[in-house]
């Protein structure tokens, strides 16, 4: 829709009925069209590989960090997942193929609806058969299936994940709640961690299982169940780890929920710091809980535990191919901390 302001042309924008926000697709008056995805998506590309340095996997489209509101897509290799929030940009899907085709050594394309209930048709473009692929991240190789969680694969703490081996050392116990695939998981078991992960989803735990034999880990074990309910059981039964890592997923999506949000973080994080003896490793996704909510949620865990903590270095955010720009803080979710106890 064309959107004016005293009858003078202002932007083109994305607005589903009903919605309470406008989402920006152009300032100019020009036809969304083929040439007009070429060159954000050309431009995006650019961005990873000519400044991030990004070559084989990563975010390729940030939605709004890309000028591109309600398209996700990661590249993993020669295969990509695309999630749509819009029901309107489903109908610009192969335009978006066949610019990402040309550009990328992509040759297919998983496209599916961002939220559950979306009138969105899940659809794979180009070779059908390749869906399954392994990627490198630092000193650690993964299994991504383009039908597994969201886009496959969380891109965005690769940098978190990375940095966590230069604080594991070889015999650590390690906690990894949340592990989904083992992300966290697979980089403390290659720098000789036995790592114990816990994950609600029994899918996410057999792929998790196949990247730990896919980098050669042997001391691992991995537990099916509610976080929180598994926490207590350690604690009852006497456990602690050298490190321990809480990586949730969002415990709201609404600012109205976020009372309820900040309940539930102080709960997991008191639970973290009974079990962790050295370090715990602590993050956020959601994204109407702001870092100093976060932090101070934190802060109030360890006063509840009796740990002292202290922060390790900065703020951590998601990976830089999730582009933050500084016109719209709102792009800006994830929140990771590193913390030493004593």
């Amino acid at each position: 829709m064309d959107l004016y302001y005293k009858d003078k042309f202002v932007a083109q924008a994305l607005y589903v009925k009903g919605s309470s926000c406008i989402k920006i697709l152009t300032l100019k008056k020009e036809d969304i069209d083929r040439d007009f995805f070429y060159r954000r998506i050309k431009r995006a590309i650019e961005y990873r590989e000519n400044i991030l340095g990004f070559k084989d996997t990563y975010r390729m489209i940030y939605a709004e960090g890309d000028y591109l509101p309600s398209i996700v897509l990661d590249k993993y290799n020669n295969i990509g997942s695309m999630q749509l929030s819009s029901k309107i940009m489903e109908k610009y899907a192969p335009i978006i193929y066949e610019c990402v085709e040309e550009l990328t050594d992509i040759s297919t394309l998983y496209v599916q609806g961002a939220n559950k209930g979306d009138s969105i048709k899940s659809k794979i473009y180009g070779d059908k058969n390749n869906i399954e692929t392994i990627i490198k991240e630092g000193n650690g190789k993964f299994k991504v299936n383009l039908k597994g969680h969201k886009t496959g694969f969380f891109l965005d703490q690769r940098d978190n994940r990375i940095d966590i081996e230069g604080y594991i050392r070889e015999g650590d116990r390690v906690l990894d709640i949340c592990c989904y695939t083992g992300g966290f998981s697979v980089h403390c078991g290659i720098k000789g961690a036995e790592v114990l992960g816990v994950d609600i989803s029994k899918k996410a735990l057999e792929v998790a299982k196949e990247n730990m034999e896919l980098n050669n880990i042997e001391n691992y074990n991995f537990i099916e169940g509610n976080a929180f309910d598994v926490m207590r059981e350690l604690i009852e039964e006497g456990e602690s780890f050298d490190v321990v890592i809480l990586d949730p997923p969002a415990f709201t999506k609404t600012f109205k929920d976020v009372k309820n949000a900040l309940k539930a973080y102080n709960t997991l994080n008191y639970l973290g710091l009974k079990l962790a003896k050295r370090m715990l490793i602590t993050c956020s996704c959601s994204h109407h809980v702001d870092r100093e909510m976060f932090k101070n949620t934190v802060i109030s865990s360890s006063l509840r535990a009796k740990k002292e903590i202290k922060q390790i270095g900065g703020y951590r955010t998601q990976s830089p191919d999730h582009i933050i720009t500084m016109a719209n803080k709102n792009l800006e979710y994830l929140k990771c901390l590193f913390f030493g106890i004593e």
